[in-house]
């Protein structure tokens, strides 16, 4: 889905807003401070507010045209809207939270069923539950769900991840991949930690001070010398996806293989991995910019297991430190010191090696089978719907 935000102008008090800019990514992370103007994009984006000047576009639909007087309004956007806050009513039990919107939605098509959404987040053990007996991230997931049920063609998530604590942070981070892989819906995404924007998208909105100030792939920002608030090695997170290979017992080791055809080797503390991973299945991994060592030659006799051969596309230097780009197939954001750069007579087109443990690898999330059977019928379901439609 192609987002546009032309020329958009807002005032709130004494507070200016200005957006420019376009996104058609599955997934799009919004990212800045507290305070930056986050919310208030996606208050014009859904409705909530409408803006002074400029155009909103969602695909080839005009949503908003203040000059030409046009102005859709936002229950007829079709936009589901997660707010910080969950905004789940205390004193209905979670299903009937979760199918609060069925009323509204009989002249919609209906591509998400009740039993898919509760089946994909995990929220069976809580639909008799009132929403003060769940955890935050109980709460966040039937949130999404009660989002979900309204049947959005997009879905926006302001903070999602601001009401859960870091170790549920990864579980939210997994259930919206699975979201977004199984019902194909696109999503925008806020958050003020750029590492769990990340985990889920390389396609970025940089706020700041009210303006959209850039777009697009976070690489391409940082190798254009954009925005150095965003090489900060421990909020930013390398992140790819590989397919499962096999399981060495022996050396405790699973075997990936990347869409680049490069091997892989990751250890098992993993819990979302184990020996009965079907071949080819697909997992997301993260890897931290510190936990990447760089060697001219290749090693042997090494206790490290990844040796990833690759070319530096780009040295920066900047109060934060000093960094690289390495490209081995993939592009790899790794930190340095000025020392390295000195000891390996480091520059940009020289071939390297990129030393990576086993264990350093995160495991984000894998696609497992129970998603693709309901992604499958989801398709299937969507696919009849299209067809009864253009029938009638």
């Amino acid at each position: 889905m192609i987002i546009r935000f032309e020329s958009v102008e807002h005032k709130l008090g004494e507070n200016q807003f200005s957006f420019d800019f376009q996104t058609n990514s599955s997934i799009t992370g919004v990212f800045g401070p507290s305070g930056a103007g986050k919310t208030t994009l996606f208050n014009l984006l859904s409705g909530v507010d409408t803006p002074k000047k400029g155009k909103i576009k969602l695909n080839s639909e005009v949503l908003v045209d203040i000059e030409g007087n046009h102005i859709v309004q936002g229950k007829n956007r079709n936009i589901g809207y997660v707010f910080q806050e969950n905004h789940l009513f205390p004193h209905l039990s979670v299903k009937k939270n979760l199918l609060y919107s069925k009323p509204y939605i009989k002249n919609k098509s209906q591509y998400f069923s009740f039993e898919e959404v509760v089946s994909l987040l995990d929220i069976l053990p809580l639909l008799n539950k009132k929403p003060r007996q769940l955890s935050g991230g109980e709460r966040q997931r039937v949130a999404i769900g009660r989002a979900l049920l309204s049947q959005p063609r997009l879905l926006l998530l302001d903070e999602p991840f601001s009401n859960v604590d870091c170790s549920k942070r990864k579980q939210i981070i997994s259930y919206l991949l699975r979201i977004n892989n199984h019902f194909k819906i696109p999503m925008v995404i806020i958050s003020h930690h750029l590492e769990d924007i990340l985990k889920l998208t390389r396609k970025i909105v940089v706020i700041e001070n009210g303006k959209s100030i850039n777009s697009g792939d976070i690489f391409n920002i940082i190798k254009n010398g954009e925005n150095p608030e965003l090489i900060k090695s421990k909020k930013f997170q390398n992140t790819f996806t590989a397919k499962f290979e096999s399981y060495n017992q022996t050396e405790n080791i699973y075997h990936l293989n990347t869409k680049e055809d490069i091997e892989i080797k990751i250890s098992n503390h993993s819990k979302l991995l184990n020996e009965q991973t079907n071949k080819g299945t697909r997992i997301q991994l993260s890897l931290r910019p510190t936990d990447i060592a760089l060697s001219i030659d290749k090693h042997k006799g090494t206790t490290i297991q990844n040796q990833l051969q690759g070319t530096v596309n780009k040295i920066i230097k900047n109060n934060e430190g000093v960094f690289c780009i390495i490209d081995c197939g993939f592009e790899i954001f790794v930190e340095i010191s000025e020392g390295i750069i000195h000891n390996l007579y480091l520059h940009e087109g020289q071939e390297i090696y990129c030393q990576i443990k086993a264990n350093d690898f995160d495991v984000v999330h894998v696609f497992d089978e129970i998603e693709e059977e309901i992604k499958n019928k989801s398709s299937i379901k969507h696919s009849e719907e299209i067809l009864i439609s253009e029938r009638s």
